[in-house]
């Protein structure tokens, strides 16, 4: 009997401890706190990234290092004529890493575990896109020990020429996952435009660009063939009048900071306005120049009352005009002159047309046909970060001004910033703004 009794009381304890554990299941987690999101929405982060690479500081920076504006009212004054700090370059450090790419990473499981191909290679173009992005404005990255930060709270840095080659390895990896699936189909709004943009076109144009960036012009060239193949096709960034989807050069100009960001007395200016002379004559300059800018009381704002900086004016993340300068610049550095005109003159027609002025075609060679092209991109690609890369790139062959005092050189990187340096162990050390990346060596 005494026996039963032990057996009886054991069976009570236990109903007595899955009874508990049924009533205080979950009572620790968070309703609030989310564990998991849908791989689409992971992956708009990352989108959302590429597009603010593409439009805000970091662009902005870019376009006053190479004279297309001017900084005018206080920090940016500063940050202008090249004085600036590690801290500066905090948000840009993380919207790369933290925000970006590893939302990339994380998005690209959900499509493995899922089996959706077109989500894992979408998730793979816009890792790529901000590690290459990042490879060119630091130089050397952390990038084959980053991610984890659990198991590797202080990933090593990756020779910059690596971390570039990597991210040809991830446009070749999601080649075949995108097939012929277009940007507007999925995967692409709301954060891109929902136009003709093909998601293949697309690696094949970041992929001439990231060779471009390593003097590999023969495999740029071979690349930009296959690229954006019409203007109807670039990768564009989505703005509307809603808050929060607003143009972020608009929000900078009219919302946040005015008068901080001009035109006044830019290169950019001075060549579409003829005060320098351009290396091709260009009439249409004319036409195109007050969509880029507007007078002001002290000579010219950017334009965002009606033109490309307005509230919903979209902004290329990857284009139809860089892919067709790409080849034209990588052929004439390959000395082919035959194929460098052919897309050149694309190029001239297309904004013939786009605003009903004369964009005349070029019939030179060598090495100042070089120059049309190197030129002609400059003024056709305002405030993309891509032209802070050919400057260096190209050791200034434009002759953009240089600002500062005692300054013989345009900035050729941005400086690890702040958070890195305090944060990881295997930082390497402080390099000066002036020291070119090894791929500009």
């Amino acid at each position: 009997m005494k026996k039963y009794k032990i057996l009886i009381m054991l069976i009570a304890m236990g109903l007595t401890t899955l009874s508990c554990e049924d009533y205080t299941d979950g009572i620790n987690v968070d309703p609030n706190n989310f564990t998991s999101a849908p791989g689409n929405l992971i992956l708009g982060q990352a989108e959302l990234v590429a597009v603010k690479l593409s439009g805000s500081n970091s662009s902005r920076f870019s376009g006053m290092w190479v004279d297309q504006f001017t900084g005018s009212d206080r920090q940016y004054i500063s940050a202008g004529n090249y004085l600036v700090t590690t801290g500066d370059f905090d948000d840009e450090w993380d919207d790369v890493y933290a925000d970006g790419a590893a939302q990339a990473r994380l998005a690209k499981a959900a499509g493995a575990e899922s089996g959706d191909g077109l989500l894992e290679g979408v998730a793979t173009i816009m890792e790529a896109l901000l590690m290459g992005e990042a490879a060119a404005l630091w130089g050397d990255i952390p990038y084959r020990t980053a991610f984890d930060y659990t198991e590797n709270p202080d990933p090593t840095y990756d020779a910059q020429a690596q971390v570039l080659g990597d991210v040809q390895a991830l446009l070749r990896e999601a080649l075949p996952k995108v097939g012929d699936a277009s940007v507007a189909a999925v995967y692409g709004p709301p954060i891109f435009v929902a136009n003709g943009a093909k998601w293949s076109e697309v690696i094949y144009s970041l992929s001439a660009r990231y060779y471009m960036i390593t003097k590999e012009y023969n495999l740029a060239h071979g690349a930009a063939l296959q690229g954006i193949s019409s203007a109807e096709g670039d990768l564009l960034s989505f703005h509307s009048s809603a808050a929060g989807a607003r143009n972020l050069y608009y929000q900078f100009l009219v919302e946040q900071r005015g008068g901080y960001l001009t035109g006044n007395g830019s290169h950019l200016v001075k060549l579409m306005t003829g005060e320098t002379p351009r290396a091709i004559a260009t009439p249409g300059d004319a036409a195109r120049f007050g969509s880029y800018f507007e007078p002001s009381p002290d000579g010219y704002d950017l334009n965002a009352t009606d033109g490309i900086f307005t509230i919903d004016s979209s902004f290329p993340i990857v284009s139809w005009i860089e892919t067709r300068m790409i080849e034209a610049e990588a052929a004439a550095q390959l000395s082919l002159d035959a194929e460098a005109l052919a897309p050149f003159n694309a190029v001239r027609a297309y904004l013939a047309t786009k605003y009903d002025a004369d964009f005349p075609a070029s019939t030179s060679t060598g090495t100042q046909l070089w120059m049309e092209i190197m030129e002609e991109k400059y003024v056709s690609m305002p405030g993309s970060i891509q032209i802070f890369h050919d400057v260096r790139r190209t050791n200034n062959a434009l002759g953009v001004p240089i600002k500062g005092t005692g300054n013989t050189t345009i900035p050729q990187r941005f400086l690890y910033p702040q958070v890195e340096i305090n944060a990881n162990d295997n930082f390497p050390g402080l390099v000066d703004l002036f020291e070119p990346t090894p791929v500009n060596k």
